[in-house]
């Protein structure tokens, strides 16, 4: 298939996907990395996303998007290259003390470059990509890209940050989902070998192994 059109029909569906964002609570934005980034995609990639949530409900907000996409189908559930076309690869989890961000190598350099918003709080988003790709604060013309929607949270997500923004959501961040996820992530990361970048801790979490030189 030629190149372009399956860039465009994946990005099709990679836009459906964006709406159910909408869902999530305490999520800042959603941009998209890797191979749908700088366009050069092939038929089994999957999709690359670097997600922003609010400082103290990176846990929380990481197992609702997994539990939202996995109900979906459409998220990537292991590291097997056979089981990730057209998934969604949530790889990279940063708060705003964590939105700069060094390239790992001169691939991830000219990712960062083209990174593509897809949804959420545009001021937000705009002084992410200021902080790492040197865009133009006065020309906005990456949030004019049709692909991006603009983050406008429903009804669901507005009341689970109601209901899980005090005290008993900082003990379901701290004794629940995060003491699970650490643990969980702690083990998975023993198994990995090889070079790339592993952060795990409450305002970065990322996963990249064996990066592109």
């Amino acid at each position: 298939m030629d190149q372009k059109l399956l860039l465009d029909l994946k990005w099709k569906k990679l836009r459906k996907l964006a709406k159910y964002f909408a869902f999530v609570p305490f999520l800042d934005f959603v941009v998209v990395t890797g191979s749908m980034a700088v366009g050069n995609v092939k038929e089994n990639s999957d999709f690359d996303l670097l997600v922003s949530v609010k400082e103290g409900r990176m846990f929380t907000t990481r197992y609702c998007i997994n539990l939202i996409f996995s109900l979906l189908g459409e998220r990537r559930p292991d590291d097997l290259e056979e089981t990730k076309s057209d998934k969604l690869c949530l790889n990279h989890f940063v708060t705003e003390a964590t939105w700069s961000i060094k390239p790992i190598n001169a691939y991830s350099a000219v990712i960062y470059q083209n990174w593509v918003p897809l949804w959420g709080d545009e001021q937000k988003i705009e002084k992410f990509l200021i902080l790492n790709s040197g865009y133009d604060p006065n020309a906005k013309t990456h949030l004019e890209d049709l692909r991006f929607r603009k983050g406008k949270k429903n009804a669901v997500a507005r009341s689970l940050e109601r209901s899980l923004g005090g005290t008993i959501g900082d003990l379901i961040e701290k004794n629940v989902a995060g003491a699970i996820a650490k643990r969980r992530l702690s083990k998975y990361l023993a198994r990995k070998e090889g070079s790339g970048r592993f952060i795990l801790n409450e305002r970065e979490l990322e996963f990249h192994s064996n990066p592109k030189k």
